[in-house]
């Protein structure tokens, strides 16, 4: 009678041992499609990521300039196939054109896009988008280069707190915390200073 007993009680806990893990599973499948739905959008980005061979840049960001223009930009970034296209005028339109290009590695750290944007033909900004597992990796790569943020938890065009670094030909921004989200990215934005404007160019 007792062997019996023993082998029905180990028998249910086998059962609650399985049933356990099926809810597990079934609860890890219902995080993954709610990460997948929140971040459909990215979705496209990371599989070129994973399944297309992109380019290495070299950002070279002291000789980035608000005189540019797109063809001073694809020479800045020659080899380089940039994508550029006229931006709707409509509310919210973030530049008047937007020349982009998916890549492998920007100054060696590890990138999915870059992104330049221009306003009355002159560029205004730059920004590489860097995937969640290498955030801390380029904090450090540009504390190293630029030093100590002079502005760390500024909150600027990149929706959140942010590590600033002035430099002579505008400022480069970095966000301060890695995303609770592993599917967000980080970026690296550079925006040409005023005084790096060309005189009469708003």
């Amino acid at each position: 009678m007792n062997a019996a007993t023993g082998t029905q009680t180990e028998t249910r806990k086998e059962t609650s041992l399985e049933k356990w893990v099926k809810w597990a599973l079934v609860m890890v499948l219902c995080v993954m499609v709610v990460l997948v739905a929140l971040n459909f959008s990215r979705i496209p980005t990371y599989r070129a990521y994973l399944r297309e061979k992109s380019p290495e840049v070299s950002m070279r960001y002291a000789q980035l300039s608000g005189q540019m223009d797109e063809t001073a930009l694809r020479k800045h970034f020659e080899g380089v196939a940039l994508q550029c296209y006229n931006e709707p005028d409509q509310p919210g339109r973030v530049a008047e054109k937007i020349c982009w290009t998916g890549i492998d590695k920007a100054d060696g750290g590890a990138a999915l896009t870059m992104a330049a944007f221009l306003n009355k033909g002159r560029l205004t900004s730059v920004v590489v988008h860097v995937p969640w597992w290498v955030h801390g990796t380029w904090r450090d790569s540009l504390v190293a280069q630029y030093g100590k943020a002079s502005r760390a938890g500024f909150v600027s065009a990149l929706g959140g707190p942010v590590l600033r670094w002035t430099l002579p030909n505008g400022t480069l921004e970095y966000n301060r915390d890695r995303s609770l989200n592993p599917l967000e990215w980080s970026a690296v934005f550079w925006t040409a200073g005023a005084s790096d404007a060309k005189p009469g160019t708003p």
